[in-house]
């Protein structure tokens, strides 16, 4: 039973993992690289940082002539703030929020969405982190 449990979880992991690479894929990223323990997803324009679980909605940097490493770079810079803030979190009530309130789960009490009142980052679910993105 327990390693029928542990298979049944190992493939739903994989299932999981091929999903997010297809979904990668699908929306036309090429790649990721990885800086300061940051992951960057590049397509052939862009590339974006994955902040999870926070989502600060302004982590994208176009690719120019010096590449995607370049890119990245940049982008890790214009995050300093968001890396360093000691969060101030609220939660969203406001109509104004509602595209956010939109794409979170709400489930359980104390799952719904912040926002950061210093940096503006949004938590969309789970721990709040302290300072940074908290991993």
């Amino acid at each position: 039973m327990e390693e029928e449990l542990q298979r049944q979880l190992d493939r739903l992991a994989r299932a999981l993992t091929e999903f997010e690479k297809t979904s990668k894929k699908a929306l036309g990223f090429v790649g990721t690289i990885e800086h300061s323990g940051i992951s960057f997803d590049v397509s052939k324009r862009f590339v974006i940082a994955d902040m999870s679980p926070i989502a600060f909605f302004h982590l994208v940097e176009h690719i120019e002539e010096d590449g995607a490493a370049a890119a990245v770079l940049r982008l890790y810079e214009r995050m300093g703030p968001l890396l360093e803030c000691r969060h101030k979190w609220t939660p969203l009530k406001r109509e104004d929020d509602w595209q956010v309130l939109q794409i979170s789960y709400q489930g359980r009490e104390g799952n719904s969405p912040h926002i950061c009142k210093s940096c503006t980052a949004y938590a969309l679910n789970g721990a709040l982190p302290e300072v940074g993105r908290g991993r």
